[in-house]
């Protein structure tokens, strides 16, 4: 491992720790950080790049569009509440 795939495996632990919601690593071959969601997302939720510092911002914009449904604490998505019968 060279000087620069370590620091950008500390990256990657340091996003991961900011970003509980996601499963962040970083692609030595690829030279991208990627990031993987721990709910079940449908796809396209997957964010990539090479540069850390935009992921955040990307992972929020999959949060807003995609999370309509709160997440428990065990990290799956909660069913919706039933409407009251009548």
């Amino acid at each position: 491992m060279t000087v620069d795939e370590h620091a950008a495996r500390g990256e990657a632990r340091r996003l991961e720790a900011e970003n509980p919601l996601w499963i962040v690593i970083f692609g030595v071959y690829s030279g991208e950080f990627v990031c993987f969601p721990r709910v079940g997302l449908d796809g396209g939720s997957i964010v990539a790049a090479k540069d850390p510092g935009s992921l955040p911002r990307r992972m929020r914009r999959v949060e807003h569009s995609v999370l309509t449904t709160p997440v428990t604490p065990s990290g799956r998505m909660s069913s919706p509440a039933s409407p009251p019968s009548r």
